[in-house]
């Protein structure tokens, strides 16, 4: 059985997760833009077009020439959106026009159309704002302006924006691939199966779950038995189809735990097998050139918290893609605790007021307790209590802030 390595604080880990996982590693591809949600950029992306493309009106009104403070105007013409105008604006005259219809090239300003009196095709100013009224060529965005960085995942939003830009075509990382092996005796996949001592397995599809959500392709989901042997070979064997593997259960120095032998039989280099975290103390790192395993606890909580703070990290990195979330809130309410040697990362809620206040919560296998949670507040190492309103930092997790 493998001997565990000293205990390293979580930026210790940090530190070699970002050291030692293989950067933008997983290949690029083109893809058409608007496949391409879910995607991490590979290149920087700069916009084909001026935004707006042409002088446009911001809302329903009359176009008028510059510097013309006539009373009345005579309307020559009406542009909707989408068409040309034919007509040129001299004094006294007007073009009515519509919101995002483009303004004759003499235009100084867009009367508001309940700023004016409308009869027999002529206007009459009732108020004037002192507001053109109109949207500048380019004001939002330039020709060959850098719109998306390097490095960003592609959401909606995001793709939105590039086909507004004319990008028609981008080149993306490929999705890091991920197998879940989901380790122990006492897990069964189907409840027909559970008994005395036996427990349903939610590890497997809470990591494949977040795989999905963070945008990763999940290419395998296993359970595997206590045994040396069985966990070696379905390692090997992940290895060979995912850029990271991560198994739950079997990290610890138990008489039936066996996920660090079998990551010493498969040649890995293990970075840590310990980290000073609670939950999630015998999480273990290993990594090839190309490769990154993780070794999970067992208990679900465990395995959602580290989930986020290490396989997500070094996804990211596979990919090219910024992954610190963390943000600095206020306490609602006091904390107190009795051991100090780990940071503790507690559940909590965002309150209606933009604190995080504490969920009920049993232990690293209340699952549930995560339902109500909108991410952890971090209790630093040798800090036993903390005040209601100091500042803590927050770790979102929840799908929202995905």
């Amino acid at each position: 059985m493998s001997s565990c390595s000293p205990m390293i604080s979580c930026e210790e880990a940090f530190g070699m997760v970002d050291a030692r996982t293989p950067v933008a590693c997983v290949g690029v591809e083109s893809l058409p833009v608007r496949r391409a949600a879910g995607r991490v950029l590979a290149r920087d992306q700069v916009s084909c077009v001026d935004l707006p493309p042409f002088n446009k009106s911001a809302m329903d009104g009359f176009a008028i020439s510059e510097g013309d403070l006539s009373e009345q105007y005579r309307v020559i013409e009406t542009i909707a959106a989408g068409q040309v105008g034919q007509q040129s604006l001299t004094a006294g005259t007007c073009v009515k026009v519509m919101t995002g219809a483009a303004v004759p090239s003499e235009t100084g300003c867009v009367i508001r159309i309940e700023d004016v009196e409308e009869r027999d095709g002529r206007i009459r100013v009732l108020s004037r704002e002192g507001v053109s009224n109109i949207c500048q060529r380019a004001e939002d965005v330039k020709r060959g302006e850098t719109v998306l960085r390097c490095g960003t995942l592609l959401g909606p939003l995001e793709v939105s924006n590039l086909v507004s830009c004319g990008v028609s075509e981008v080149e993306v990382f490929r999705k890091v691939r991920v197998a879940v092996i989901s380790t122990g005796d006492e897990i069964v996949d189907d409840a027909r199966l559970l008994g005395p001592g036996k427990i349903m397995n939610s590890n497997g599809p809470l990591l494949a779950g977040l795989c999905e959500e963070s945008c990763l392709e999940v290419v395998g989901n296993q359970t595997v038995a206590d045994d040396k042997g069985a966990i070696t070979d379905a390692l090997r064997t992940a290895l060979s189809r995912a850029d990271i593997v991560a198994l739950s259960g079997g990290v610890s120095v138990g008489e039936f735990d066996f996920v660090l032998d079998a990551i010493a039989g498969v040649g890995l280099d293990v970075n840590f097998t310990r980290v000073a975290v609670k939950p999630g103390k015998p999480t273990t790192y290993a990594s090839a050139p190309d490769k990154a395993v993780f070794g999970l606890p067992g208990n679900p909580v465990a395995v959602y918290l580290m989930f986020h703070l290490f396989v997500h990290r070094a996804a990211c990195l596979m990919s090219g893609r910024s992954c610190d979330r963390g943000l600095t809130l206020a306490l609602a309410g006091d904390f107190k605790r009795r051991k100090t040697e780990r940071a503790a990362f507690v559940p909590c809620r965002l309150t209606d007021d933009g604190c995080v206040e504490e969920v009920v919560y049993h232990g690293s296998a209340h699952l549930a307790a995560l339902m109500q949670a909108d991410g952890f507040f971090i209790v630093p190492v040798t800090v036993a209590e903390l005040r209601n309103g100091e500042r803590v930092t927050f770790v979102p997790t929840a799908r929202r802030w995905s």
